[in-house]
């Protein structure tokens, strides 16, 4: 419990810094980016949990916290542009395949629903791919002077049940998860490079959690492959938040399951459900993930100062 509560009391420490981000009167400064991590995912909120779909509205994600702690909420200086079931190649190409977000969901529990972009909406609404969106605003907002990234986790979960079929059969994962990986590095590095053709402000990308200690080494090798492209010369200054780790800490006492720990979305009995915990951060465990971002833009030393 010690461990929990010194990470949480170095969240809220994290979060109440002086603001590292200077607002604008007529533009936003702050571009989230990525998948259903950032959007804020509750798989609560959905069928079979829910009766009706919700509103975009009522999901929060760690951006918004971010947000929140650099007063940039209220005066709607933070744009979320994330989308759940995003992939790092349908980030590039709206065709390409995905995980809910331009496609129907295709994982438990609401395999059902149609596709999140055009049923359920976003935080902001845009027809085309998130990477169009992001070289339209860079084009016209000199103002904007933070990115965040989470891309990649909806890369692992496509291919999850080819590699659920691997077993214990290491060479058989390999085959499975190999492909994958070297396809998400080069879209990922695709990705930074057309980011920093247009923008050579801090750039926050995001290192993905374990949700359950059968997926860590997967987790870790997809993480791995993310820096590996963000520490690239070429792409600085990048800062990397370290939600890997900060996970790992903050459930050291409950033997690293984050669910336990109260990291994870706790889920109503169901019938659907075989853990009692979605894959999704919980607003604590969210929080946690917003400390991550502040701590890279403070230990990066990146540069953040509003343009005008």
């Amino acid at each position: 419990m010690r461990v929990l509560t010194f990470i949480t009391k170095s969240t809220l420490v994290c979060l109440s810094l002086m603001p590292l981000l200077a607002g604008n009167n007529t533009n936003y400064t702050y571009l989230a980016l990525g998948d259903s991590v950032p959007f804020g995912m509750n798989a609560t909120l959905l069928p079979p949990y829910a009766q009706e779909l919700p509103t975009p509205s009522e999901f929060t994600g760690y951006p918004e916290t971010v947000a929140q702690a650099e007063h940039l909420l209220n005066s709607q200086k933070e744009v979320n542009a994330s989308c759940p079931g995003e992939t790092s190649a349908s980030f590039l190409d709206a065709s390409m395949p995905d995980n809910g977000c331009n496609s129907p969901h295709l994982q438990p529990p609401a395999p059902t629903i149609p596709p999140f972009k055009t049923s359920i909406g976003l935080h902001t609404s845009y027809t085309g791919s998130q990477m169009a969106f992001v070289e339209a605003q860079l084009q016209t907002n000199k103002h904007i002077n933070l990115i965040t990234l989470s891309i990649g986790a909806n890369d692992i979960l496509l291919a999850l049940p080819q590699l659920e079929l691997c077993g214990t059969d290491a060479a058989c994962a390999q085959n499975v998860l190999g492909p994958v990986l070297q396809m998400y590095g080069a879209n990922l590095g695709q990705i930074l490079t057309r980011i920093r053709a247009l923008y050579r402000g801090p750039l926050v990308v995001m290192t993905y959690y374990s949700p359950q200690a059968a997926l860590n080494s997967v987790t870790e090798a997809l993480n791995s492959a993310m820096t590996q492209v963000a520490s690239q010369p070429a792409f600085a200054p990048v800062g990397i938040a370290d939600g890997f780790t900060a996970f790992q800490l903050a459930s050291a006492l409950f033997n690293h399951d984050p669910c336990q720990a109260g990291l994870l979305i706790r889920l109503p009995p169901s019938q659907y459900t075989t853990t009692p915990c979605d894959i999704h951060p919980s607003p604590l465990g969210r929080d946690l993930l917003a400390a991550t971002v502040e701590l890279a833009i403070l230990t990066g030393h990146l540069p953040v100062a509003d343009k005008h």
